[in-house]
């Protein structure tokens, strides 16, 4: 593989022009770079993805998975939302690579769960994208960033990666995730500010408010009484200074700590 002096890298385009020569020189096309601040949020589910870059990917792709809807309506929703995305909804549970071939994900039942997700894995197709290797990189900050290293259809098929290629393609995400962080600040204004971070208990509540729940229900899923529940909602609503419930669940969301069906 491409051999990159990351020390001497100062700016994204550098960077991505030298990731892509890496990803080339081992006969993959291209693919793209992600940063998720919250990995893991309830129901297993990615945070929302708050950074990606195109390595030689049509920017459209990155434009599209980007898209999310604050009010959960999928019918609002591209495609390639990262909302209705079933690759990271896998690799978010994983920790080695994971290869996807987009044609036979598309009909595989293990994989995707409804014909939104099967469209997912078409829209990749229509744009070119044939197979993908993900690269998924967790830190213990909680963070989860993605190396998708792909092949595009005019790119003759190479065959599975080796174990040694594999490794390097590891070694390539840890290196681009440690540039991002530390040299282009993507941490920076990631998240909202919170006075008190919010309690599993009262993520569990907000959450259940998001998929349409009501205080009863919510205290009967978890095994509480209403008003504890009810409680758990109001001191959730003080910390992310929200003035209704509603407006606690988008909050809670835009920061990654709960999903929106």
């Amino acid at each position: 593989m491409h051999r990159i002096d990351w020390k001497s890298l100062v700016s994204e385009e550098e960077a991505v022009s030298e990731v892509v020569t890496a990803l080339q020189s081992v006969g993959l096309s291209g693919g793209a770079f992600s940063f998720t601040p919250i990995g893991r949020i309830p129901a297993g589910r990615p945070g929302p993805l708050k950074r990606a870059i195109s390595l030689n990917l049509n920017p459209r792709v990155i434009e599209e998975w980007q898209n999310v809807d604050l009010e959960g309506r999928t019918s609002k929703l591209s495609g390639l939302s990262q909302q209705l995305d079933p690759i990271r909804r896998r690799m978010v549970r994983q920790i080695l690579p994971q290869h996807f071939v987009m044609e036979k994900m598309a009909k595989d039942r293990r994989v995707v769960r409804n014909s939104v997700e099967a469209a997912f894995f078409r829209a990749l197709a229509a744009y070119g994208v044939r197979e993908s290797q993900s690269i998924p990189i967790f830190t213990a900050r909680g963070e989860y960033w993605s190396l998708a290293a792909m092949w595009f259809d005019n790119n003759p098929n190479q065959g599975p990666l080796d174990h040694e290629t594999l490794g390097q393609l590891y070694w390539l995400a840890a290196n681009m995730a440690d540039f991002c962080a530390e040299v282009l600040n993507w941490r920076e204004n990631t998240t909202l500010d919170v006075r008190r971070p919010l309690t599993p208990r009262e993520i569990d509540c907000l959450f259940w408010a998001g998929q349409g729940k009501t205080t009863n229900e919510t205290a009967e899923l978890l095994g509480i009484s209403t008003e504890t529940a009810r409680k758990y909602v109001k001191t959730a609503m003080n910390k992310l200074g929200a003035t209704s419930k509603t407006q606690a669940v988008c909050m809670a969301f835009q920061m990654g700590y709960v999903p929106l069906s």
